[in-house]
């Protein structure tokens, strides 16, 4: 089961000390930790919930299918911000930007 980001103070750290990349209208804000399992975050920026919830479940499940398994043991935490355009792009494409923007992490890691 996928750990997710719960706390402020984790959420100051990672916007603070981390790094941030972006594709298109998808971001990584990333933040290196010394151990741990990955935890992750997933926000949808819309002004409908609706749109907000169906960009959430879209990253959720594109991290879920492809990533977690190899990412299940990195002690990054993850914050995946999608603007409004997510909800509307093809899902391969999304799982596409997802894999670039995380092995930019790896090589900044």
């Amino acid at each position: 089961m996928m750990e997710t980001l719960t706390r402020e103070r984790d959420f100051a750290r990672i916007f603070e000390e981390g790094k941030r990349i972006g594709i298109g209208p998808l971001r990584l804000f990333f933040y290196r930790r010394e151990m741990g399992p990955v935890r992750v975050c997933f926000v949808g920026r819309s002004k409908k919930a609706v749109c907000r919830n169906r960009i959430r479940r879209r990253l959720r499940e594109a991290f879920r299918v492809h990533y977690y398994p190899i990412w299940k043991d990195q002690p990054f935490d993850l914050v995946f911000v999608g603007d409004e355009g997510i909800a509307s792009v093809e899902f391969p494409l999304l799982v596409r930007w997802m894999g670039e923007l995380l092995g930019r992490v790896e090589q900044d890691g």
